[in-house]
């Protein structure tokens, strides 16, 4: 079996500088050294801690250390072992911190401590500091290049230690031994000088190693030797023997102690002690002996290493050989002395040549050879201890048994009387780590003692060796015989084959036994038998024999420590079978470590023979960090964890702890480790690792967070459910309050919110903890989880987020309603691609207001990295397609129309089958692999799924993106007076002919001239281009399968025109260059990146955005709010620009706030989501057809191949449907323009309006605050394009969700609007019945209607109209519809558009916002005369029926100043070559509350009669005059507006009541009969009102909104 391996990519770790910021904001007194320091301190920290903690925690520990710096003082050893919590902050460790100053053995003194107590290192941060400090040692410099004292300062995170006294205990320790390192290496000098004067000494007195010159000079060059390197100096002392006979004396001579022994009050000498009160053996050494003593002590080094010291004396001695004066130096041999060979070591080198020389064996002989590799495996000690005559023994003893079978026991008693050397050989097969351990209870047992060392050694022949040194009683070393022992050690090694055969009879019938014994007999190696107990080998083969059977690869095994091998207490052996393949180990023990398991020894061996698998046992002693064994009842869930994360199954990282901390098999672990990952990616913990930590510190919290899970979403609970999530609930909020970190009981809370916040798992569905599927290579998990329900996701008002997680991949889907759309993102942002994401599907919202669906948005990243371009996209294909089956996994499908819920799925929402996505960046050419992954569910939606597969539209090959945003910028110069299809215009552009919106962008007009244009790969510059010459070549490289600029042929380039890659360091900018880009005549060399900036500040007409990333800020912005650091040196202010329009046809190219600072300083521009928003209009059109014609597939009544073929042939008429909402949407913005600068206040009102529904974050959208809004109506501004497309998107999801709660779609008027969003060509294909059985009817609808009414009404319409009237927003909506048909508006406003290429732009929004007024007008008439109970299909016929007589007739029926006003605004009209026909049907609109009026008074009798009747009526109380009055007073806004309105009314009303009067009174229809009848029955009313009008006639516009008032109250009365 092969593995994937996988390249995990690191997170990003919090800067340095980000810190500096924090402590700066905490501490600003000593900011600028408290940086300094932490500077430091964190390029000695192991990146791990970085990412582990957040900004606080890093924070604390940086200034806990900081803080121990400053009180600390150089000249003494300072130390303090403390846990965060008392320094305010929280972790689950202990810490220790040591300041001294810079010298060696300090960090390795330390580690040796701790690993002597099992105190685990959780890490370790020793910077080295150059410190100034003042007189008073306070510091006043740090990292200065000179002056100061370098100081080593430590911070060391130990696992957790909650005793203060163990504490307290570990600080006098590390004191104590940091002391004497101190000692040690301040005195290192004095100590070599110590040993300097004794080889003067010694070389005055060559009477002292008297036995030959060549000796006394071996013990000088012995000495010097030690000098060079061979040996640590730890302490050194002097002694004298004073006083004769029974009296002499040892004393310590004051003064002469250094390193360790300096103390000399601590010695045992610092008194006399007469030599005769001494045991025996020492009292020979003191008083005699040798003058050069080479021997172990048994004290124990506390500097450098752990380790048994060494102790060299130098001694004066008189003629009768007694002692007079010692010079003794402890200290330890260095590692080059231990591998040093003898013969080039003083003293060993004369003791080899007389163990050579008495061996006669001749130089170069087979004997000479084995006895110089003896003499060289023997311990060093040893060979320095014991005599020449001893080691010619004891080496001529181990030669001449090299190929003896037996064994043999030597021992020499130690010369001091402290113990026994004892050497034990024995034939090398029957050794192993058991018989070494067995002997080594045996000499303990035996001699009544201690075993301080032992030393292996496996040399030549079939020996091995073995040396112990044992700390013993004189009497028991004599009273035990090296024969006796011989014969005990005989019985210890008995042969590891017979003993193994044994054990195979114990475990297995005769038969299989004696099988197994004869395949695996000879399987063994040295090396395995050594390390193992044939019991253990038994366990192997069992192991072996199934991986044999079941042909397993790799198998892993925990079992108890057993008697024998060479290990420490308190450890397991976990053991690792690889069948035909190596170990490597650094890639397996980080395996180990996240397992929260301690590795003490590792033991390879190798299993191999005849019918036996090949394979390599990996012996593992591995014990808890608590110096724990593993418990064995988790055995079995460990290996699975293990052998998982070694397939790449699962995650190598902290959460498999919980397997061994918690119990928790490693499904359920990654359950717990999905929610961290998706709960760091919200932003709601810290880092990936802090949820793993907590879980760990609180095991029995994991286990009922996991328990939890299971009761919400299990689904063989059935109805005991909500008893056992109550239960669960309780018992989590119990073990909480055992919390005690404050990090740990966020951490903990966070996943307990998100857990109860989760509506649908993929969990059951997929196995559980036995994950029944995979998908990229790994089990995946998904969760779904409501917004509403996590405090950390209410405010990004989406509906659901979908987490999908595999050890392969991370990726998310975000959704703002049930029925949403958007694309699917190849994300390289591993760390926060969630927060990428957020931000584009917020734009997807208000991008897809245009369309059925609201918005959604997904993206992935990969986590294994692939060296080969195509081996990375097959495996973001895979990736992908995990994240596709996650968001299926957990989606309703419906069947026969009926919705089915996913199996093994608990639903805690409602029904929620509606799914579909698109392509995004990385994803572009993966439709087909999501509809294949939708056909492998039965998806109702097929290939619906993902739009643009085989049988959807392109979106490239029809350009539509580019086509949409096309015609929003042939608005701007239509507006700015220019044709662009028509007239030449220079382009400066962001992309290459490649890419979609660049490409077709750049062919939608014969008359560009792009002038520069860049992409990530070149610059482009052509200063003066021919615009067909340049057309055809862009034209030509479009059609490339695969191009970039390079294609571009420069033989074509106008003169100074030039193509570079992007990264020259050097660009010469030749002369016709810088005038396009509109340089300085200075500017002569740019580099690649300031050349992009000229580029995007070039003085060009059109600035064509067709890439990827984001160029534009706004000034007061900085590159980090952009999001998009990869394009921080290239990007460039808003005010910098010098083009007049932006086209948007990719995302994200400026930020908001870089819009409207263009558009305030005069740019023309819209939005990105509005801009570019046809590709998505047209993925959804295709959508909505897909199921549309499924129907008819499913029902046979047409073929798959003739459904595709109707697609492909309703391409353009699709495109039309889809260019239409661009024009529309952008026209929308253009009229909103005006309207703003008229009445902003009403857009003010809207945008609080939305922002108290929650559906606006006013800062999140920038729009502007109400103080802004408050300085622009001031100034008699209005709101900028970019912040009006914001406004015009909320408007239409306020009013979509409004009416998709309402039974307006269900109305009979609205079913136009169903079959207009179709091509006709789907519609006589599928007939009306199934068009109406659409699945989104509802949402079709609804979303026509909407984008209908307000494209043309505006944003702040329906808010206002809804405000003033007092109605719901769907009761305005219905009277608009009626209003809107019963005027024809829709063909009118299908003849106005056409005009807008015959007038300009100014006089066809005149005439369209004329139009709105009157269409608001009359849906105010409609509120206040229509039911609201009637049906609106109705209300519409019987209007329009008699409407069609009065409309006929109006120019002849209209009097008095209506008919002026009428008769003039159609001759200005026609002067501007409007046909009369249209002219009059305008105008006549302007008065159809009037006309609607009158059908109110027919009541059965003749319009036009009444008509007529009216207008006389009208013409005799000035009601005309009256009412352009009011209009006028209320253009105030506000409340006065409101207020004028109502006036209105009561206007209307007092007509129609008059005229029925009227009409009443008429004689035979002479309408002046009834007038005069109604003048004179209310002459005393009629007069007063006719005064007050001619009053207000003379006063005008002064006259205030109480006096029409007045005379409308009049009116009433004389109505009355």
């Amino acid at each position: 079996m092969s593995y994937a391996t996988e390249t995990p990519i690191p997170p990003a770790a919090l800067t340095v500088d980000d810190l500096c910021e924090h402590l700066t904001a905490q501490r600003p007194a000593d900011a600028a050294l408290l940086c300094e320091f932490a500077r430091r301190f964190f390029a000695k920290a192991p990146r791990p801690l970085l990412l582990e903690r957040d900004v606080d925690a890093l924070a604390a520990m940086v200034t806990g250390a900081y803080d121990f710096l400053l009180a600390s003082r150089p000249e003494l050893v300072n130390v303090e072992v403390k846990n965060p919590e008392e320094e305010g902050w929280s972790a689950p460790v202990t810490l220790l911190r040591a300041q001294v100053g810079d010298r060696p053995f300090i960090v390795d003194t330390i580690r040796e401590y701790l690993a002597a107590e099992e105190l685990t290192i959780a890490s370790f941060v020793y910077p080295v500091l150059r410190v100034e400090r003042s007189a008073e040692g306070e510091v006043v410099e740090l990292g200065a290049p000179t002056g100061g004292e370098l100081e080593v300062l430590v911070h060391c995170e130990i696992e957790r230690v909650d005793d203060a006294a163990r504490r307290a205990e570990i600080a006098r320790e590390v004191e104590r031994r940091l002391g004497d390192v101190v000692r040690a290496t301040s005195d290192y000098g004095a100590m070599q000088a110590a040993l300097e004067r004794a080889v003067a000494w010694l070389r005055q007195h060559p009477e002292q190693l008297a036995e030959s010159a060549q000796e006394h000079e071996e013990g000088i060059r012995f000495l010097e030797w030690l000098r060079q390197g061979s040996f640590v100096f730890l302490g050194y002392r002097e002694y004298a023997l004073q006083g004769e006979g029974e009296h002499a004396a040892v004393q310590v001579i004051a003064g002469s102690g250094l390193g360790i022994l300096r103390d000399e009050r601590a010695s045992g000498w610092a008194a006399p002690t007469e030599v005769k009160t001494l045991p025996e053996p020492l009292r020979r050494r003191v008083a005699g002996g040798p003058t050069l003593v080479i021997t172990k002590t048994n004290r124990e080094s506390t500097v450098h290493r752990r380790a048994r010291m060494d102790y060299v004396g130098v001694r004066e001695v008189d003629a009768q050989g007694h002692v007079l004066y010692e010079r003794r130096f402890l200290g330890l041999f260095t590692s080059k002395a231990f591998h040093e060979p003898a013969e080039d070591i003083p003293i060993l080198r004369r003791k080899l040549q007389h163990v050579l020389k008495a061996s006669g064996a001749p130089a170069g002989s087979h004997d000479y050879k084995e006895i110089v590799s003896i003499f060289n495996s023997w311990p060093k000690e040893d060979l320095f201890q014991a005599s020449e005559r001893e080691l010619e023994h004891d080496v001529r003893t181990v030669l001449a048994l090299l190929f003896a079978d037996d064994v043999h026991v030597a021992m020499r008693p130690d010369p001091l009387g402290r113990g026994v050397s004892a050497m034990v050989i024995l034939p090398r097969g029957t050794y192993s780590g058991e018989v070494r351990q067995q002997i080594h209870h045996l000499l303990e047992r035996r001699l009544q003692g201690t075993v301080l060392n032992y030393h292996l050694a496996l040399g030549a022949g079939e020996q091995a060796r073995l040396h112990f040194f044992v700390a013993a009683p004189e009497e028991a070393a004599a009273g035990t015989s090296a024969g006796e022992l011989e014969a005990e050690v005989r019985e210890v090694i008995r042969s590891w084959p017979e003993r193994f055969a044994e054990a195979l009879a114990a475990a297995h019938p005769a038969a299989e036994a004696q099988r197994l014994a004869a395949l695996y007999a000879d399987a063994f190696n040295d090396e395995y038998r050594a390390i193992t107990t044939p019991a253990t080998a038994v366990h192997d083969v069992a192991v072996l024999e199934r991986m044999q059977r079941e042909q397993e690869a790799v198998a892993i095994e925990l079992r108890p420590q057993v008697p024998g091998p060479d290990l420490p207490p308190n450890v397991n052996l976990l053991e690792l079978y690889l069948r035909d393949e190596r170990l490597v180990l650094s890639d397996f023990l980080p395996l180990l470590e996240n397992a929260g398991i301690r590795v003490v020894d590792v033991n390879p061996s190798v299993v191999s023979g005849p019918g036996v698998p090949h394979v390599t046992v990996y012996s593992f002693a591995v014990q808890t960090r608590e110096g724990q064994p593993l418990p064995l009842e988790r055995a079995d869930p460990l290996a699975e964890m293990l052998l998982a994360v070694r397939a790449g199954l699962a995650r190598n990282d902290g959460f498999n702890a919980l397997v061994l901390k918690a119990g928790l098999r490693w499904r359920e672990a990654d359950v717990l480790r999905t929610y961290a990952h998706y709960a760091f990616q919200v932003g709601a913990i810290p880092t990936r690792s802090a949820g793993a930590w907590a879980l760990a510190a609180y095991p029995e919290v994991a286990k009922l967070l996991l328990e939890l899970f299971r009761a919400r979403f299990d689904p063989a609970l059935g109805g005991e459910r909500a008893v056992a999530v109550a239960e669960v609930r309780s018992r989590i909020g119990q073990a909480m309050e055992q919390v005690t970190a404050l990090a740990d009981d966020r951490a903990l809370r966070k996943l307990w919110a998100f857990i109860d916040g989760t509506v649908r798992t993929n969990y059951w569905r997929r196995g559980a903890a036995d994950p029944s599927a995979t998908s990229g290579g790994a089990p995946y998990l998904s969760l779904k989880v409501r917004s509403a329900d996590v405090e950390e996701l209410k405010k990004t008002r989406l509906l659901y987020e979908v987490f999908v997680h595999s050890a392969h991949m991370e990726g998310i889907h975000l959704r703002a309603a049930p029925v949403s759309r958007g694309g699917i993102r190849w994300s390289d942002r591993p760390d926060d691609f969630r927060t990428e994401i957020m931000g584009l599907v917020q734009t997807q919202v208000v991008k897809n207001t245009v369309i059925v669906p609201s918005g959604s948005k997904g993206g992935f990243i990969t986590r294994r990295r692939q060296a080969e371009r195509e081996a990375m996209l097959h495996e973001a294909a895979e990736q992908y397609r995990t994240l596709m089956r996650g968001l299926l996994d957990l989606t309703d499908n419906l069947m026969d129309g009926q919705v089915v819920p996913p199996p093994e799925v608990v639903r805690h929402d409602g029904d929620d089958p509606y799914l579909v996505v698109a392509a995004d960046k990385g994803t572009a050419h993966l439709s087909d692999t999501a509809n294949a992954v939708s056909a492998e569910y039965g998806f109702w939606l097929g290939d619906a799924f993902a739009s643009g597969g085989s049988h959807g539209y392109d979106h490239k090959e029809e350009g539509i993106t580019a086509r949409g945003a096309w015609e929003c910028v042939k608005r701007h110069f239509r507006e700015l007076g220019k044709d662009i299809q028509a007239e030449p215009f220079t382009v400066a552009g962001i992309g290459d002919l490649s890419g979609d919106v660049f490409g077709n962008g750049m062919l939608l007009s014969r008359q560009i001239r792009l002038v520069a244009a860049f992409d990530h790969r070149h610059i482009f510059l052509d200063p003066t281009p021919d615009p067909e010459t340049s057309y055809r070549e862009r034209e030509r490289i479009f059609a490339l399968p695969r191009s970039s600029w390079e294609d571009y042929d420069p033989r074509l380039l106008s003169p100074g025109g030039f193509i570079v890659p992007r990264g020259s360091k050097s660009v010469q900018i030749t002369p016709e260059a810088r005038a396009a880009l509109g340089l300085d005549e200075t500017v002569t060399v740019l580099d690649g990146e300031a050349l992009i900036r000229a580029v995007l500040r070039a003085p060009v007409e059109l600035l064509w955005n067709g890439g990827i990333g984001t160029y534009v800020k706004a000034a007061d912005e900085t590159h980090a709010e952009a999001g998009d650091p990869s394009n921080d040196p290239v990007r460039v202010n808003a005010d910098e620009l010098r083009c007049r329009v932006v086209g948007e046809g990719g995302n994200l190219g400026f930020t908001q706030n870089a819009r409207i600072a263009f558009a305030l300083a005069g740019g023309r521009l819209n939005t990105d989501a509005l801009d570019n928003s046809g590709g998505v209009d047209m993925s959804d059109h295709e959508v909505n057809l897909k199921i549309l014609l499924g129907a008819q597939v499913a029902e046979g009544a047409m073929s798959f191949a003739q459904r595709n073929e109707l697609l492909a042939s309703m391409t353009d008429e699709v495109s039309a449907l889809v260019l239409r909402n661009n024009r529309n949407q952008s026209l929308a913005v253009s009229l909103d323009e005006q309207r703003s600068r008229e009445a902003l206040r009403d857009f003010a009102a809207l945008i609080s309006a939305l922002e108290k529904e929650g559906l606006l974050d006013r800062r999140a959208a920038d729009v502007p605050s109400s103080d802004t809004l408050a300085e622009r109506a001031a100034a008699g501004l209005g709101l900028t394009r970019p912040t009006l497309c914001v406004l015009l998107a909320y408007a239409k999801m306020q009013a979509k969700q409004k009416l998709l709660a309402s039974a307006l779609p269900d109305d009979a008027a609205t079913q136009p609007y169903l079959a207009g969003y179709f091509p006709s060509a789907a519609v006589a294909a599928t007939g009306q019945a199934r068009l109406q059985r659409h699945r989104l009817r509802r949402e079709i609808i609804t979303t026509e209607l909407t984008s209908d009414l307000i494209d043309l009404m505006g944003s702040s319409f329906l808010h206002r109209v809804a405000r003033d009237s007092g109605r719901e927003l769907a009761e305005v909506v219905r009277a608009w519809l009626i209003a809107s048909r019963i005027a024809g508006a829709t063909e009118l406003r299908a003849d106005l558009q056409r005009a807008e290429g015959e007038y300009s732009a100014a006089v066809v929004y005149r005439w369209l916002s004329g139009l709105a007024r009157v269409l608001e007008a009359t849906t105010h008439w409609v509120l206040e005369n229509v039911p609201a109970d009637a049906h609106a299909a109705a209300v519409i016929q019987e209007l329009r029926d008699g409407l069609a007589q009065l409309r006929g007739s109006f120019a002849e029926i209209v009097v008095g100043e209506d008919r002026t006003l009428f008769r003039s605004r159609v001759q200005e009209m026609a002067a501007t070559g409007v046909e009369t026909a249209l002219a009059e049907r305008i105008l006549t609109l302007r008065f159809l509350s009037r006309m609607l009026d009158i059908l109110r008074v027919v009541e059965g009798g003749d319009p036009v009669a009444t008509a007529r009747t009216y207008y006389q009526v009208d013409e005799y109380f000035g009601f005309a005059r009256l009412r352009s009055a009011l209009a006028g007073a209320g253009q105030a806004g506000g409340w006065e507006k409101r207020f004028a309105q109502a006036l209105l009314d009561d206007v209307d009303a007092a007509q129609r009541a008059v005229t029925r009067k009227v009409l009443a009174s008429a004689a035979a229809g002479d309408a002046r009969t009834g007038l005069d009848v109604f003048v004179a029955a209310h002459a005393r009313a009629v007069a007063a009102y006719r005064a007050l009008l001619e009053q207000l006639t003379t006063e005008g516009a002064a006259a205030p909104l109480a006096a029409y008032a007045l005379a409308v109250r009049a009116l009433r009365e004389a109505a009355e």
